[in-house]
């Protein structure tokens, strides 16, 4: 995927894209202090250059939690003589302006900058800004505002609730012809196991559509994880958890304060993914709709007599050699499994559903008969999943299908 940035652009492949942080600030949590004045700006902008920026983003306000917000004036005072100096260096990278105010960022597009990155979400105001310089956005998500962020962060279903947020966000742009990346902001607004659950299931927020930037940069839910690492010494935690979103192709853009480190992670990751092979095709074996009988129900009255079943097996198979993916011995014969499931039904008596979906899937998984003319018993089974239905119980009570459904492995 290719995303237009200005005159450069973005290109998602085999590996995460390397955003350098560039912090103006006095204050910030890591390097506040380090590049606030004009010069030190620049030459820090030049190394992360040279070691492999894909892009830099550019801040001059701290977002760290309790921090205090600046005026635009004061934001602006310290970003745009950086921007210009950056700027008459011809770096060959993107440049990213970090603000949450919509007139900064129009300033600083103006000024040179490519794109905004918006850690209060990119409101309606900063879409129309991005609209009128065709710039992208990547739209954050912020619980509550820097100064109180942290203080008792509370959701109900924390990865449900910034997928669906980050995901209105995006559609907003769209409406305005904007291109929106998503960043589910690790650590504003959230407690270690909220932030754990997100990078954990970065997986539905790919669900999204969007490009998806990841800053776990040094940040204190570290510090937490690892009990008591100082700022200073969470590089190799940051590098383990970048290089699990990015070995897992969950993110996008790696938003870092040490490029080398990460190019290096990026590169030898992207290496490995070009290498992979193709997966062999999943293969399945159905038998549906298997007509049975079984004495079943929680009374005794419901059990006098046999009921009427449909059981359904679906059967997951191993991948074969791809010389012998059309022998007889590395499939499974539909009769049989037919046969199980009558077998096992009409056997005993059972009180649940459930029970019987279980006893299936535990005779299908165990018994290796072979099939006829085949040389390979059933261990070619990989997963399998048994429903089991109930047709008069559900005419019962006007439902369209009642019974239990069961995965099972060996």
């Amino acid at each position: 995927m290719d995303l237009p940035c200005g005159p450069h652009t973005l290109t998602f492949a085999d590996r995460p894209l390397v955003m350098g942080v560039l912090n103006l600030t006095p204050d910030s949590f890591f390097d506040g202090g380090r590049h606030d004045v004009a010069g030190a700006a620049t030459r820090h902008a030049r190394r992360m250059a040279a070691e492999g920026a894909d892009l830099i983003d550019v801040g001059a306000e701290s977002t760290r939690p309790g921090a205090d917000p600046v005026s635009a004036g004061d934001e602006l005072a310290r970003l745009l003589p950086v921007l210009e100096g950056i700027a008459a260096l011809d770096l060959g990278v993107p440049l990213s302006v970090d603000t949450a105010k919509p007139e900064v960022a129009d300033r600083a597009l103006a000024q040179g900058a490519h794109l905004i990155n918006d850690i209060s979400g990119a409101g309606e105001a900063m879409l129309e800004v991005a609209a009128r310089h065709e710039a992208p956005v990547i739209a954050m998500h912020m619980q509550g505002e820097p100064r109180t962020m942290q203080q008792e962060p509370r959701y109900d279903d924390v990865v449900a609730e910034i997928r669906d947020y980050l995901a209105e966000r995006v559609a907003a742009g769209r409406d305005l012809g904007v291109d929106v990346l998503v960043d589910p902001g690790i650590g504003f607004g959230k407690t270690l196991e909220h932030n754990l659950d997100l990078l954990a299931n970065l997986r539905e927020l790919r669900q999204i559509g969007a490009p998806l930037v990841l800053g776990t940069s040094r940040k204190s839910f570290l510090d937490r994880l690892l009990g008591g690492v100082p700022v200073e010494e969470r590089l190799t935690g940051t590098l383990a958890v970048n290089a699990w979103a990015a070995a897992l192709g969950r993110a996008d853009v790696l938003r870092v304060h040490d490029v080398g480190p990460h190019r290096q992670l990026a590169e030898s990751i992207g290496a490995l993914r070009r290498r992979r092979r193709s997966s062999a095709p999943r293969r399945r074996v159905l038998a549906r709709g298997i007509a049975c009988r079984s004495r079943i129900g929680v009374t005794t009255a419901e059990r006098a007599k046999p009921q009427e079943l449909l059981v359904d097996i679906d059967v997951t198979l191993t991948a074969q050699p791809p010389g012998r993916r059309d022998e007889l011995g590395g499939t499974v014969d539909y009769a049989q499994l037919a046969a199980i499931a009558q077998a096992v039904a009409g056997r005993h008596e059972y009180r649940l559903v459930e029970t019987l979906a279980e006893r299936i899937a535990a005779t299908v998984g165990r018994e290796t008969p072979r099939v006829s003319g085949g040389s390979t018993p059933w261990s070619r089974i990989k997963s399998l999943r048994v429903r089991v239905l109930k047709p008069g119980a559900a005419g019962a009570i006007g439902a369209a299908e009642v019974g239990a459904e069961i995965d099972w492995r060996p």
